[in-house]
């Protein structure tokens, strides 16, 4: 099967490469000024262990570093022989540390929480919960397998703030892309006046991933997520130092592969992905996987589906950092919170441009966590969704949509 390439190196990115030794080492991530300040703050905080309970709320857009943060939180706190955890509400980003960060050790792997199971830690258990991924959080931890004698009306951010002394919330607004996920900086003040905790609230605006300071905000501004009156904007890299983010548009998937793969041919790592706009199948062991994309006589699988690996290659929540996985096409399951050096991104015909503004088709997802939610909240998730996928990459993106008028928008802002 053609693919973008296989890497030549492991498609790992920095940050779980370097998730283990952060647990035991300090200084493994080069930290910004905003970055030591919240470490600061939480150091002194944990020191003063007859304070008041304490929630730090720490927002920062895409590549601000909240990930390698909350790693340093967590191995700073257990060096100094804090009882310490760490929680996502992201089953993909979990399994990752748990597989990288905890290869080997099971006390490890217990580390790293969801945020449902890290809400059933009993009261002040803990120092310091450090909760990734904040816009993710649910109105309760409830879920349908939860018996009933163990079901409670305590919100989910109630029953986190209880369970430490030190609690520190890590979020990006934009990047909550269903239903149901409600974190946002305002929730997060009013959960903590609740709990009778006292209130630090931050921003990171230092950028770590991309090669421009300017890409994310950009992006924001191509998907109408700025809040910015007016069309997006034309991209140009004059004033970047070298090395530049390169941003590339591709006219078919098959160019997309061919200009992803002169990346990986020299030692970069590189993944593809889409929105859902597409069935995604089970897979079946013994059986290739389905090419459930269909781009005219282009066709690709999706990730591995589930939790377990398929034939040799990796389950969804391991496809951005197995080298395995770069035969497949990720989406926003399998792909937020990850990086790697340069994506595609395929843009289905639930977002398309015309004339002068984003139209969203939300008969064109296939994603079954949006089925009849209303139109608007459809358009801001698909709008939401595109920018996780366009700020994975490190080094560059390749855009391609599969409607030509929004292939012509794209042309237009980027080649000028």
């Amino acid at each position: 099967m053609p693919t973008a390439g296989s890497p030549s190196r492991s498609a790992a990115p920095i940050l779980f490469d370097l998730a283990a030794r952060s647990l035991t080492h300090a200084d493994v991530f080069a930290l910004s000024d905003d970055q030591q300040a919240v470490l600061g703050h939480v150091r002194r905080c944990l020191a003063d262990e007859d304070g008041p309970k304490t929630v730090v709320v720490v927002a920062g857009a895409a590549g601000t570093g909240k990930s390698a943060l909350a790693l340093t939180l967590l191995g700073e706190a257990m060096r100094a022989g804090h009882r310490a955890r760490h929680a996502t509400g992201s089953q993909a980003f979990t399994t990752a540390l748990r597989k990288t960060a905890g290869h080997g050790s099971r006390a490890t792997q217990k580390l790293f929480q969801y945020f449902g199971t890290a809400a059933d830690t009993e009261p002040d258990q803990l120092d310091l919960l450090v909760c990734d991924d904040a816009h993710q959080l649910r109105a309760t931890s409830n879920t349908r397998y939860t018996p009933a004698s163990r079901r409670s009306d305590r919100t989910q951010a109630a029953q986190l703030i209880e369970s430490a002394r030190v609690v520190v919330f890590l979020l990006d607004e934009d990047q909550a892309v269903r239903p149901g996920q409600i974190g946002t900086r305002d929730y997060l003040v009013t959960a903590a006046r609740v709990c009778g905790a006292t209130m630090h609230v931050t921003e990171l605006t230092s950028q770590h991933r991309h090669r421009s300071v300017r890409y994310d905000s950009w992006a924001r501004r191509l998907l109408g997520l700025d809040g910015a009156p007016g069309p997006p904007t034309s991209w140009t890299a004059e004033e970047e130092p070298a090395p530049r983010f390169e941003l590339r548009v591709a006219d078919s998937p098959g160019e997309l592969e061919r200009l992803l793969r002169a990346k990986t041919e020299v030692g970069a790592s590189a993944r593809i992905t889409a929105g859902l706009c597409w069935p995604w199948s089970e897979a079946r062991p013994g059986s290739p996987l389905v090419e459930d994309i269909v781009i005219g006589d282009w066709r690709r699988p999706w990730s591995v589906k589930g939790q377990r690996a398929v034939n040799g290659m990796p389950p969804s929540p391991l496809w951005a950092i197995d080298s395995a996985g770069a035969g497949q096409i990720g989406n926003v399951y399998s792909a937020q919170g990850f990086e790697y050096d340069y994506g595609g991104v395929i843009l289905g015909p639930d977002l398309m441009w015309r004339e002068d503004r984003w139209v969203t088709d939300p008969a064109a997802t296939r994603d079954d966590a949006l089925d009849g939610a209303a139109a608007a909240d459809v358009d801001l998730w698909v709008r939401r969704t595109y920018r996780v996928l366009l700020t994975r990459a490190t080094a560059g993106t390749v855009l391609y949509s599969t409607d030509a008028e929004t292939r012509a928008l794209l042309h237009d802002l980027i080649d000028a």
